[in-house]
């Protein structure tokens, strides 16, 4: 079951679609993959997933590293499969199961009947698209201050990014979604888009959007202006949602499988309307309100308040592993003034 506490000042984009259905009516399938390309979360129901033992996966804990946050399981599946006993797979066993062979086996156990799932779900919902690259990651470790955010994909003028969630932990995951991309682009109007380029990439585009309406890495989970959905993800729930068309953030969150799929226009036409269509558009009606008549509720953010994040990959350990101080941390609109 997901809960979802809707915030009056946006949409209601969420989206209920029942598996059985999905799973054998080409109209049902059609409609999830609707809801994705018009900026809707479409939540999955009734997908089998009684085989998964959440409450073992719940010991489960990776370090907190930016590979294991980004962790493609198929490769530690890959070297098991081929008895390969170093490398990766003595790195997961070692650092995250003690050395534990009982437990490890049973894990790689768990993450084949996840691969299972996923594969599943995904033949049958792009089974009649032309899919490119494909990326399943499993997350075993604390999520926690996300900034509100859209996803930021290189190249996204070429192609749709699906992204598919299940909640692998025993316990809800717990999100905030805000505007979508092409209500913020058209209520926040000039003070959010003048002097963004119209003719760059879509992706640079949304990222200077971004900044100005809900911060940079030093507003990381203290900007609080803007309104949000608040959503309670149970164990076992799946949801399917573009993440550059819909402002989200984690708020709390330890297991998660995340599936990535990028979809090219060229292979496959009649996906629209397109994410590029969709930003330029948006952003083109937005230039024609002016300053001073812009409802979107976000901070309009100057350029100069705006700071960049730090090198993730090698810091991730020191920016989320670190957060629990056993003190009071306070933060304000600015970040963390005390601890």
């Amino acid at each position: 079951m997901v809960d979802v506490f809707l915030d009056k000042r946006l949409d209601d984009y969420f989206c209920a679609h029942e598996w059985t259905a999905v799973s054998s009516s080409d109209v049902a399938r059609d409609a999830v993959i609707d809801d994705y390309l018009n900026e809707r979360i479409a939540v999955l129901h009734g997908l089998d997933t009684d085989r998964i033992d959440f409450k073992f996966l719940e010991t489960v804990r990776f370090p907190q590293t930016w590979g294991m946050k980004k962790f493609q399981f198929k490769d530690l599946l890959m070297v098991a499969r081929a008895g390969k006993r170093g490398g990766l797979y003595a790195q997961v066993l070692n650092d995250s199961f003690a050395g534990d062979e009982g437990r490890f086996e049973y894990f790689l156990g768990q993450l084949e009947i996840i691969e299972s799932i996923a594969d599943r779900v995904l033949d049958r919902l792009l089974g009649g698209l032309k899919v490119g690259t494909k990326i399943m990651v499993t997350r075993f470790s604390e999520t926690r201050m996300e900034n509100l955010h859209y996803d930021i994909d290189q190249d996204s003028d070429d192609h749709e990014a699906f992204r598919l969630y299940v909640n692998l932990d025993a316990y809800p995951r717990i999100w905030s979604t805000s505007y979508t991309m092409t209500n913020l682009f058209r209520k926040g109007g000039e003070r959010l888009l003048g002097g963004i380029d119209p003719n760059e990439k879509s992706e640079i585009i949304l990222k200077r959007a971004i900044g100005r309406a809900y911060g940079g890495w030093n507003q990381r989970a203290t900007e609080r202006r803007a309104p949000r959905h608040q959503i309670y993800f149970d164990p076992g729930d799946v949801w399917i949602v573009d993440g550059r068309s819909v402002s989200h953030q984690v708020l709390s969150g330890h297991r998660v499988l995340s599936i990535y799929a990028k979809i090219p226009h060229a292979e496959n036409p009649g996906l629209r309307p397109t994410f590029s269509e969709k930003i330029r558009g948006a952003f083109a009606e937005g230039l024609k309100v002016p300053v001073g008549q812009e409802t979107a509720e976000v901070n309009y953010f100057p350029p100069a308040a705006i700071t960049s994040a730090p090198n993730l990959r090698e810091e991730w350990a020191e920016v989320f592993g670190q957060t629990r101080s056993g003190r009071i941390r306070r933060f304000d609109d600015n970040g963390m003034v005390s601890a």
